[in-house]
């Protein structure tokens, strides 16, 4: 789960990026590309909520990032 959390960002960067590649003979509509990136940022949004709280479960629960007993935690 902390790998799809450190790949969000670059999955948001590929997102965003993706409208600057143009349509069909290099014609980019500015009304379409701005309701994509509201529903890219928003799905975002969702991905970055619903990933907080299941890491925030799984750290409560003690599966991740448990320290070993006698050591510091390496």
């Amino acid at each position: 789960m902390m790998d799809l959390a450190r790949l969000l960002p670059v999955l948001g960067l590929f997102a965003f990026m993706l409208p600057l590649l143009g349509g069909p003979e290099g014609i980019s509509r500015t009304a379409t590309n701005l309701v994509y990136f509201f529903l890219a940022w928003f799905g975002l949004i969702v991905m970055a909520w619903a990933l907080a709280r299941r890491l925030s479960r799984e750290g409560l629960d003690g599966e991740e990032g448990e320290v070993r007993e006698g050591g510091d935690g390496r």
